[in-house]
Order: C-alpha cells, then structure tokens, then sequence
C-alpha cells in the first residue's frame, strides 16, 4: 500500500527526468542566448520533445514494474 512518490535519488524515475531535463534546460537556455531569433520553433519544442521520451520511458518502465509485481 505505499504508493507514495520517493523523491529522491533512490528512486529511478527522477533520476531518469533529471538526467533527460538539465541537458535539455541548458541547450534551451544556450540556444536562447546565442541564437538572433530566441522565439524561434526550436525553443518551444526542446521541452515538448524531452517531456515526451521522457514519459514514454515511463510508461514503459511502469509496465515493466507492474509485470515484475505479478510475476513474485
């Protein structure tokens, strides 16, 4: 019954958007600083594409989990 959320660096999945999320914060903010149109489309979809794999790698983890769960 504890299906509270570890946040943590013991838990996978913050490792896992911590590890997809900084570099994509970093290159967006580069982008934004050196580029000549910082509105540019690039800019509003590095976060989109990156919350994207991001959940999709959930999901899939999620499964996993849930298999694993029912199989012990």
């Amino acid at each position: 019954m504890n299906d509270r959320f570890d946040l943590s660096f013991r838990n996978k999945e913050v490792r896992v958007w911590l590890v997809i999320m900084v570099p994509t914060v970093i290159a967006e903010v580069l982008l934004i600083l050196f580029s000549e149109t910082p509105t540019s489309y690039v800019t509003s979809l590095l976060p989109l594409i990156s919350w994207t794999i991001f959940f999709i790698w959930r999901y899939f983890y999620k499964k996993k989990q849930k298999k694993v769960q029912s199989v012990s």
